[in-house]
């Protein structure tokens, strides 16, 4: 009986490892690691060699040196195994360590026993097989009885699935299910802080994204295999932005396949900006490690690291989409010396004004150069067919000739681009409805697809109401000159405006005053030195 008691006690023993804490709650701030993650095509290989390969890949950044003072580290959306190789995953509320548990696949169990192993906290994004129906769902269920969900696990430092979050708002993802409704999944850290989850498209929405902010929490991980987008919608771009309107600490772990418009990875303070960012032009694994002051300590110190900041040139290997600009009501800006200019556009219920100073250099014939237009939006878009939305914005927008068609586009890499117009300041007001599901941000991105540092700029919002009718009066400045910006703009989503009653065009205006500064330079060409 005493040996037997002995024995247990030493599997007890072996299996409960006391949490090692590196940060506590009294500590104003954290360690967090947010993981770029080449994205391989899964075609290419066995889908068990590759989620084996990739599970390698995995622990083997854990353990690295680089992840030693990390307390929590996230993984990237779909970077490590299939709808072929789905694993089970404990339910939280069970309080199971799957490390060395028959029933969960290899990927679930060694990422249990590595979380204790090292004393991480770790948020991994994988695809997930459980038992159909679930909670009472209706619907049809598959024939081999099993759903599928693309699905963040959350281990603590002794290996236990905490937090379990599947992916609600779906891109495309055949063969995916979903919850019946949006789940909003929180988890809490031995250093005091709760963090919210939810995955990549579902930034675009309301549910969760958004609830989980209303819910209180001031600390977000974000996986994501992002599909940049210009002008509104580049990774870290929208990553920065997001975070800043919620003032939430946003940790963003992203898929690395430049080639297909997969990158963007940071870690970001609120409103306070970001501390690291990466926009790969070549696919990378790397870890990246930062300091996070707690959001309840605005006086914790902020240390921002060195952009890993690329050229435009080279960032031409990254692939972009772009939007579906051409429904804006836009003018352009006119290509001439130093300018004042102010110009009023309005579209169905939005008007936007703008007042910028801006100062045009002579570009030699044999160069390229990035022309500007003022646009407005307020209407509804798809998200590549998977799902519609109502946007609304106020944007300056690079284009590549005089059309609105060329805006959002980019010179190749076989141009020679001149940087023709530096934009000393720029304001943009513009009155929108007050309800709260009208999400608004500021945006920028300038030539190496990174956002402007918040520094650079100044964002307010002041409600008011007006026959009984609630408005947001929104203002975005440039404040340091710029003379390398693709879009500048205050952009948002109008959640309460369904995209089956698109409202008709109401009206479209533009009125615009054009004041030069110098006489000397009134009228110049952008191509004429005299």
């Amino acid at each position: 009986m005493q040996i037997r008691q002995a024995l247990l006690t030493g599997i007890i023993a072996c299996f409960i490892v006391l949490s090692a804490q590196i940060s506590t709650p009294a500590d104003d701030s954290y360690w967090a690691g947010v993981v770029e993650f080449s994205y391989e095509d899964k075609t290419v290989e066995e889908p068990d060699v590759y989620a084996s390969k990739h599970l390698e890949k995995y622990i083997q950044l854990i353990n690295s040196a680089e992840a030693d003072p990390v307390d929590i580290i996230v993984f990237p959306e779909y970077g490590l195994n299939n709808i072929e190789t789905a694993s089970f995953v404990p339910d939280p509320s069970e309080r199971i360590a799957p490390c060395n548990i028959a029933l969960y696949e290899t990927t679930v169990r060694d990422l249990s026993c590595v979380a204790r192993q090292r004393q991480k906290y770790l948020v991994v994004n994988l695809v997930e097989k459980a038992l159909c129906p679930e909670d009472n769902d209706s619907r049809p269920c598959a024939p081999n009885g099993l759903n599928r969900f693309n699905t963040n696990v959350v281990f603590d430092r002794n290996g236990f699935v905490i937090a379990r979050y599947r992916k609600y708002n779906l891109f495309g993802e055949n063969g995916i299910n979903t919850t019946r409704t949006a789940d909003v999944v929180t988890f809490e850290t031995d250093f005091g802080v709760t963090f919210g989850t939810f995955i990549c498209f579902d930034l675009m929405f309301d549910q969760p994204a958004l609830q989980i902010v209303r819910n209180g929490v001031t600390d977000v991980i974000f996986s994501t295999m992002w599909f940049s987008e210009l002008p509104f919608l580049t990774a870290v771009q929208i990553q920065q932005a997001w975070a800043f309107k919620n003032n939430v600490n946003f940790l963003a772990s992203g898929a690395s396949f430049p080639g297909i418009g997969s990158t963007g990875t940071g870690v970001f303070a609120g409103k306070r900006g970001r501390i690291v960012s990466v926009m790969n032009h070549l696919a990378d694994i790397k870890l990246y490690v930062a300091k996070v002051p707690k959001i309840d300590r605005p006086e914790a110190v902020l240390v921002k690291q060195p952009h890993e900041k690329y050229t435009p040139l080279e960032m031409t290997d990254l692939k972009l989409k772009r939007d579906q600009i051409d429904g804006y009501y836009s003018t352009s800006l006119p290509m001439i010396g130093d300018t004042d200019f102010q110009s009023s556009l309005c579209q169905n219920q939005l008007c936007c004004n703008f007042t910028l100073n801006y100062t045009v250099q002579y570009v030699p014939g044999d160069q390229q150069y990035y022309r500007y237009r003022l646009a407005v939006h307020d209407g509804i878009r798809t998200f590549d067919g998977f799902a519609d939305g109502a946007i609304t914005a106020c944007a300056l927008l690079a284009c590549t000739n005089d059309s609105l068609s060329s805006c959002a586009t980019r010179f190749d890499n076989q141009s020679v681009v001149a940087n023709a117009v530096q934009f000393n300041s720029i304001q943009i007001d513009g009155v929108f409805p007050g309800d709260e599901d009208v999400f608004l941000l500021p945006n920028s991105v300038d030539m190496s697809i990174l956002p402007l540092e918040v520094e650079e700029t100044e964002y307010s919002e002041r409600l008011y109401t007006e026959n009984f009718v609630e408005y947001k009066q929104i203002q975005y400045k440039l404040i340091s000159p710029r003379s390398d910006l693709l879009a500048f703009s205050i952009w948002g989503r109008n959640f309460i405006q369904e995209p089956n009653s698109a409202k008709t065009l109401l009206h479209s205006g533009i009125s615009a005053t054009v004041v030069p500064i110098t006489d000397a330079r009134r009228g110049d060409s952008i191509q004429d030195p005299n």
